[in-house]
């Protein structure tokens, strides 16, 4: 893993021995990754400015997980610490995202990259809790014709908005109410020559 992407940015979106990153999501939020909705300049802000940020990589039986502890994260003149857990589990493909912050924020949110000309869609469950952001369509950098399907699994009651910027389907979560009080959501991903 070295070598990989050493000779510029673009190769990591060529087919590869190592395999290849079908998703360009260039400055955006990616799938499922977590940042702060700037409303004023319709932007989502992510971790330009972290004091320090430590990892460790958990695995256990039936799942293994990543703790991210961001130290000093400063968003509009704010500086919270931020504690993310991302579970995988052996038999899924869905991502369980944990978010936990010291101090109560606003903009809290993730999303999915937009790619021209693939509409997002959203709904919610039968029992009114559970709510979704997706896309499905041909968004790959794989120059074929296949199909690649993300979507973001959120409760309802963190849902305060949803916003499309120039280059993100973005979901806001509410202000949490208390510290230590988590935002959770689940991202999974699909590309069919997976099937």
């Amino acid at each position: 893993m070295p070598e990989v992407g050493q000779d510029g940015f673009e190769s990591y979106h060529h087919d590869a021995p190592w395999g290849q990153d079908i998703l360009k999501s260039g400055r955006t939020i990616g799938i499922g990754s977590y940042g702060r909705y700037d409303e004023q300049n319709d932007y989502v802000e992510t971790f330009k400015t972290v004091k320090s940020t430590t990892a460790k990589v958990t695995n256990e039986k039936g799942l293994s997980y990543a703790t991210i502890h961001y130290k000093g994260w400063k968003t509009w003149g704010d500086a919270i610490d931020l504690d993310s857990k991302l579970t995988i589990f052996n038999r899924d493909r869905f991502v369980r995202v944990d978010l936990n912050l010291s101090n109560s924020i606003s903009g809290l949110c993730t999303g999915i990259v937009a790619i021209k000309n693939i509409p997002a869609r959203q709904g919610i469950s039968k029992n009114k809790k559970w709510a979704y952001l997706a896309t499905y369509g041909n968004q790959t950098e794989t120059k074929k014709d296949d199909n690649l399907g993300m979507a973001v699994f959120y409760p309802v009651d963190t849902f305060a908005q949803y916003v499309k910027t120039k280059s993100t389907h973005t979901i806001v979560f509410k202000k949490t109410k208390r510290k230590g009080q988590p935002t959770i959501f689940w991202p999974p991903g699909r590309w069919n020559p997976t099937d």
